[in-house]
């Protein structure tokens, strides 16, 4: 009885895991290498940008840190701009500001559209984070670049950041390895079943 109860249960996690919706895949960014921006530091890590795609929609959420390194009085990050098809809606808007789809610029106004986080009762800052959906948009994107605004190089009073694909920490490694690992072994047991 506990075998099969054993079975049974595995079968149902099995299923479990076949029917939920599973990403298609997932990656982190790092903004921080410059673009535009006379006299704006080359290089700077001050956000991140996690990237999920389920199904059609992709599930974003960036984190702004780091960003008292430039001067300024109060940087902030007004966009996302985004190398690819202005497609679908924003929705699930959750964090310290407010993101809406605005008309293509970033640096020379060489990407299709942006996310805009800024409005008139708010702006990303230092420390906050914001996270939403863009309905309809997997598979419809290359390249970000973010604009940071309020600081102050000279004349220039913005510039735009590259994205990178994080480098993923070691206990990341050490996560995968062990997940391959127990699959390994659940393969094993039914190959001797």
């Amino acid at each position: 009885m506990r075998s099969f109860l054993h079975r049974v249960t595995g079968a149902l996690a099995l299923v479990a895991a076949a029917l939920a919706p599973a990403p298609a895949w997932a990656e982190a960014y790092d903004f921080g290498s410059l673009i535009q921006g006379d006299g704006a530091p080359l290089t700077a890590s001050f956000a991140t940008l996690s990237a999920t795609v389920v199904g059609d929609d992709v599930l974003f959420t960036l984190d702004a840190y780091g960003l008292d390194q430039f001067s300024g009085a109060e940087p902030w990050i007004g966009a996302m701009s985004v190398d690819g098809l202005k497609t679908g809606a924003v929705s699930d808007v959750n964090g310290d500001a407010n993101v809406t789809m605005g008309k293509g610029d970033g640096p020379d106004g060489s990407f299709e559209f942006k996310f805009d986080f800024s409005d008139t009762t708010g702006k990303l800052l230092d420390n906050e984070s914001v996270s939403w959906t863009w309905v309809g948009g997997a598979g419809h994107f290359d390249n970000f670049a973010i604009h940071v605004k309020g600081i102050e190089y000279g004349e220039t009073s913005n510039a735009w950041y590259d994205a990178a694909l994080a480098v993923p920490e070691p206990n990341s490694y050490a996560l995968m390895l062990a997940g391959l690992g127990v699959i390994g072994v659940m393969a094993r047991r039914r190959r001797q079943r």
